[in-house]
């Protein structure tokens, strides 16, 4: 007669770790992205900032974006007057929960212009959201960078 053996069989483990997996995946969706969602934002402005300047250079024509503290949008130059775009992919933007901009002393808005050659005023923007900060930088040859 066969003697019963103790343990659990190699199929029972699987479907063990498969259950613990599925479990970890669901929860660690459900958290909340903390850095990884403020770097993207300041990452995805950068990126506006910069398709910004390559309109700029494509349309033969001045544009500038626009900040605030509630957001951003873009206006180019026309005629001799800067008219807001409200299209894709220039409409304008909020900022997240909890972001917030830091603008100049005394100013309630700061612009990012790039005139018809990409060339631009330098200018920095730090993003701030709970001890977390990005900056912005654009240089005079109008080259973005995120740090």
């Amino acid at each position: 007669m066969p003697r019963a053996q103790a343990g659990f069989t190699l199929i029972e483990l699987l479907v063990v770790m498969v259950v613990i997996g599925l479990a970890t995946t669901a929860v660690a969706l459900t958290l909340p992205d903390g850095d990884a969602g403020f770097h993207r934002q300041a990452d995805q402005f950068g990126l506006h900032l910069r398709r910004t300047r390559d309109e700029a250079i494509l349309g033969g024509r001045a544009m500038q974006v626009s900040i605030d503290a509630g957001g951003y949008r873009v206006s180019r130059r026309d005629f001799g007057r800067w008219q807001p775009l409200a299209d894709a992919p220039f409409a304008p933007r909020t900022w997240a929960d909890g972001v917030t901009a830091t603008l100049p002393e005394r100013r309630d808005q700061l612009d990012f212009r790039f005139d018809a050659t990409g060339a631009a005023e330098p200018q920095r923007l730090r993003l701030v959201r709970d001890g977390l900060q990005a900056e912005i930088v654009v240089d005079a040859a109008g080259t973005v960078r995120v740090q």
